[in-house]
């Protein structure tokens, strides 16, 4: 049976929020929501090679543009939960989740054993 994990301390609590505030300000496209906000470059009179070549960046820009965009949502979403004082909370089931966990991973909603167990859940529905 696992150990039973203690509430964050306050000073705990400052540490993960300083790091949310932090991790978010360094986020490159977290204020552009849509594709038309991000200036993707489209060359006139270009040759096929060229096209293909600004096809291939602009594809990648969007990716990278809409993995911050979503992690900046989940940001957001941790940090309404200090507001509500359920930062640090698992979602499952409801115990607190380890500091040195959420000190990696600062937007993890579920402990350790409820994260592994829902891993093992969604591998075990692929076979």
């Amino acid at each position: 049976m696992a150990e039973k994990v203690r509430a964050l301390t306050k000073r705990q609590l400052e540490t993960l929020k300083q790091k949310l505030l932090e991790e978010k300000k360094s986020l490159v496209f977290s204020d552009q929501v849509n594709a038309t906000n991000l200036e993707l470059s489209k060359p006139e009179g270009s040759d096929e090679v060229e096209q293909s070549i600004t096809d291939y960046t602009n594809s990648h820009l969007l990716r990278f543009r809409n993995r911050e965009v979503f992690y900046a949502k989940k940001i957001d979403k941790a940090l309404k939960k200090f507001d509500k004082e359920e930062f640090g909370l698992c979602t499952d089931c409801g115990e607190w989740i380890r500091f040195e966990r959420l000190l990696a991973r600062p937007t993890a909603e579920m402990c350790i054993q409820c994260k592994e167990e829902s891993e093992r859940d969604e591998s075990g529905s692929f076979t």
